[in-house]
């Protein structure tokens, strides 16, 4: 197995920047994939018989690998295609940081280690090597990449016998307990039959003017489980049909919007992994550079959501590999910034990975928001992503990370924004997207920045003394978080007006039980475009929970653009306003109207 040398032509590194990349570029980009993945196995091997010798004996790491090894000499492309599977890179990636230190799970090493063995079975099964491997049985299934999964019933290790297409498994408990599956042929079958023994790995497939895409649905990978996100236990026979309509509608929306774009999606995409909803997200995507290839989608509400949950995690896929091959950041920079599109401070990979996922989108929602089916909802989405994705490429360039080739590529990003910065867009959703930016901004503010203590301190003093405000400090800063999407019941409340507008002047008008009880009155009032009540009724709520950020941000955006006194203050700086209240509570119990600190400090920064 050897690594190959990778160069990237100046011409097509300028067209990823500027959010492009055709098909035969991302065929490339996978090739030098292979190469990460290759050397992060060799890592892996080196690691543990250095490391963890006991557990790299009791493993079966070795043999695995020359398993391995051997099906690629006899037949090179099914074990290449093996290795690019998103599983592989997981795994690797895992038990480098686990024979590190960096990361600690309750599974035994040599369980985590053994799992290349379901690889080799797997690379035997494509190349028609006999072998004899040893496995271990999590939940007492063997997964086999790429096929399926095979059910014994019997955790724990066991030696996997392949031989002419089938796997006798013979556990180790009981040398007596066998199960045999003839894998290949079983391999045509639906999930009922055999679904006692053998469980196929299913597929989704679609196809319009001649352009296809096949995407394995996984919901057995053990791998998926380490992205650490809400992953289903699994997909329902039933729902299989749902998933196959919903990409067939985003498929036919995809090749329309860009046929070319379309077939590099094929070639880079070929797995998902279904996630469940949440309490706070109906709907999630995400992918991962460890991953590539592989994308981890709830089952999309509509063709649009598959659509663009496709475009969104290609355009991570893109650059993910991009970084495996170039440097763009400079990875000592360790500050942290706002995106738009996270709740908590994130660092200058991350803010550039979603400034280009979002620029994917724009370009999508562009399209959209010009074809008939496209609507508001398309025109609030395109207004809303171009200007958070400038700010965020503006934040990037003044950040002192970028390479010299980083700011190439903000310079072709950039100039795909500043084109559509240009295109017009009708009041009501601009309207809409301007109110939902300065929603996050705030709400972020509020919840990441820590102005500086002695300065707060100050202001209460002063505050409770009668004195006049003294002048402000340095800016706050950003302190880490905990990892989250922007989300509240105000944007939820934009979208179910934008996406249906029945209900939501169905919700205007009072008919009962069209909102749900988490829908506070005054986030209504403020939807429904009454922003006195809306400002009284966040009051109400800081008066209970003086601690509510969701409040917080309600009443500056009611303040927003008002004139009132201290309007610019607890617009500019909400959370020096939050933390002087606070301040001022604990020194004297009193609860200030923010108002009024708001007034008293615009006193002094005019």
């Amino acid at each position: 197995m050897n690594v190959g040398f990778h160069r990237l032509a100046l011409a097509d590194f300028d067209e990823l920047a500027s959010g492009g990349g055709h098909a035969d570029l991302v065929r490339y980009l996978r090739r030098t994939q292979l190469s990460k993945r290759l050397l992060a196995l060799r890592a892996v091997l080196e690691d543990a018989a250095q490391q963890a010798p006991d557990d790299f004996a009791r493993s079966g790491l070795a043999e695995a690998f020359r398993v391995l090894s051997t099906a690629q000499r006899q037949d090179p492309g099914p074990v290449e295609s093996l290795l690019l599977t998103p599983g592989l890179g997981l795994w690797a990636m895992h038990c480098m940081r686990r024979i590190r230190g960096t990361v600690r799970p309750a599974v035994p090493l040599a369980e985590d280690l053994n799992m290349l063995a379901a690889f080799a079975v797997a690379a035997a099964l494509r190349t028609g090597l006999d072998a004899e491997i040893r496995v271990f049985l999590r939940g007492g299934d063997l997964v086999v990449p790429s096929l399926g999964r095979i059910r014994t019933g019997n955790p724990g290790w066991a030696v996997a016998r392949v031989q002419g297409g089938a796997v006798t498994v013979h556990a180790a408990a009981d040398p007596q307990t066998t199960l045999r599956v003839n894998v290949i042929a079983a391999a045509g079958f639906g999930r009922g039959d055999l679904a006692r023994q053998w469980l196929p790995l299913r597929t989704l497939s679609s196809s319009r003017w001649g352009q296809e895409i096949e995407l394995a649905l996984d919901d057995t990978d053990p791998a998926r489980t380490l992205l650490d996100l809400p992953m289903s236990p699994g997909v329902a026979d039933e729902e299989i049909d749902t998933w196959q309509h919903r990409l067939d509608e985003g498929w036919r929306i995809l090749c329309h919007y860009d046929l070319s774009a379309a077939a590099a999606v094929a070639a880079g995409l070929g797995w998902v992994y279904p996630l469940r909803s949440t309490e706070r997200a109906a709907e999630l995507s995400a992918s991962s550079g460890e991953a590539f290839g592989a994308v981890a989608l709830t089952l999309p509400k509509d063709g649009v959501s598959f659509a663009a949950g496709l475009v969104h995690e290609f355009q991570h896929t893109k650059l993910s590999a991009l970084i495996d091959l170039v440097a763009l950041t400079d990875t000592a920079h360790d500050r942290l910034y706002y995106a738009p599109w996270r709740s908590d401070p994130r660092p200058v990979a991350g803010l550039l990975q979603g400034a280009y996922a979002y620029l994917g989108l724009t370009t999508f929602w562009d399209f959209r928001r010009l074809h008939q089916d496209g609507g508001e909802y398309a025109h609030f989405e395109f207004a809303r992503w171009r200007e958070e994705v400038w700010r965020a490429l503006s934040t990037l360039r003044l950040s002192g990370a970028m390479t010299p080739l980083g700011l190439r590529f903000l310079d072709g990003m950039r100039s795909v924004v500043a084109r559509h910065r240009q295109a017009a867009v009708p009041t009501g959703p601009q309207a809409l997207a301007e109110l939902t930016t300065a929603d996050a901004w705030i709400t972020w503010r509020l919840r990441n920045l820590q102005p500086a203590p002695t300065w707060i301190t100050a202001l209460a003093r002063a505050w409770m003394d009668k004195d006049i405000a003294p002048p402000g400090e340095a800016g706050s800063r950003p302190l880490p978080g905990h990892r989250g999407l922007v989300y509240n019941q105000r944007l939820a409340l934009t979208l179910l007006r934008l996406t249906d507008p029945k209900r939501f002047e169905a919700a205007r008008q009072g008919v009962p039980h069209v909102l749900d009880g988490s829908v506070t009155a005054a986030d209504q009032a403020l939807a429904f475009g009454d922003v006195r009540s809306a400002a009284d009724g966040y009051k109400e709520e800081l008066a209970r929970e003086p601690d509510r950020l969701d409040a917080w941000a309600g009443l500056v955006l009611c303040r927003r653009g008002s004139g009132e006194p201290g309007a610019d203050v607890l617009t500019a700086r909400p959370e020096v306003v939050l933390h002087l209240r606070r301040q001022v509570q604990e020194l004297s119990s009193d609860q200030v109207d923010p108002d009024a600190l708001a007034a008293w400090m615009s006193q002094t920064t005019r």
